[in-house]
């Protein structure tokens, strides 16, 4: 039992690992993934990384393609434009039932993950055109509070699943994105949306969710993506 725990750790670690490179633009869009090379990078085997690779398409952050291996995926505007759709038609009807079914802990729960997230500062100081890493973890642990009483372990699913293939474009949005995203009350949208949650408006909260998804969408287009610069030797070992 001891050793499947520790294979389920090591597991999640190295998903992790990759997802963060990914993230972070250390492995760049299109790029393609090695299991091999992967394998000689973290010293673990080829099952571990085929499982990191799988979890990772299953999330949109990576393709998977019959006969040539896994790759990163590409930007597209369009495929923004779908994601929000989606995401917009599955968050809000989590949105409603979390209201409907949520308790008190989830109320507590959703005020913390806000409070956490509005003292968190958004940019970094060294590259203020760059998401803060602890801002990134508040407001995806703001937005899963939110919707976490809805009781349908699979709508959740989705949502995550949404999510991260929506915070890989925010993250590898471009400087004009970034200025767009300083002029827009971020923090206030936050508020209002929890706001509604908390005081049971079904309707406005989920109209709110949805206009704050909208808005991120057309800032991301008009603001436009700027593939990242390679980040170092880990990069390199990608670029093919």
């Amino acid at each position: 039992m001891a050793k499947r725990g520790k294979a389920m750790t090591l597991n999640e670690d190295i998903y992790r690992r990759v997802r963060g490179d990914i993230l972070a633009g250390r492995i760049r869009p299109g790029d393609r993934l090695s299991p091999a090379e992967l394998r000689e990078r973290f010293g673990v085997s080829l099952g571990v990384i085929r499982e990191a690779l799988t979890k990772l398409a299953e999330q949109k952050l990576v393709v998977a393609r019959g006969g040539q291996g896994f790759s990163v995926v590409t930007l597209s505007a369009g495929e923004l434009r779908d994601l929000t759709l989606v995401r917009v038609d599955l968050e809000t009807r989590a949105l409603r039932l979390a209201i409907e079914r949520g308790d008190l802990s989830w109320e507590g729960e959703v005020v913390s993950a806000h409070h956490r997230l509005a003292r968190t500062p958004m940019r970094e100081s060294a590259d203020p055109e760059r998401t803060s890493e602890d801002w990134a973890a508040a407001h995806t642990a703001f937005h899963e509070a939110l919707i976490s009483a809805c009781q349908v372990p699979l709508l959740l699913d989705f949502c995550r699943t949404l999510g991260a293939a929506t915070e890989l474009y925010r993250r590898w949005s471009g400087p004009a994105a970034a200025r767009l995203a300083a002029q827009r009350p971020v923090a206030e949208e936050h508020l209002a949306i929890m706001e509604a949650a908390v005081a049971r408006d079904a309707d406005l909260a989920a109209e709110l969710l949805a206009e704050h998804y909208r808005r991120t969408q057309q800032m991301l287009v008009e603001g436009g993506f700027t593939l990242p610069e390679p980040a170092g030797e880990a990069a390199a070992r990608f670029a093919e």
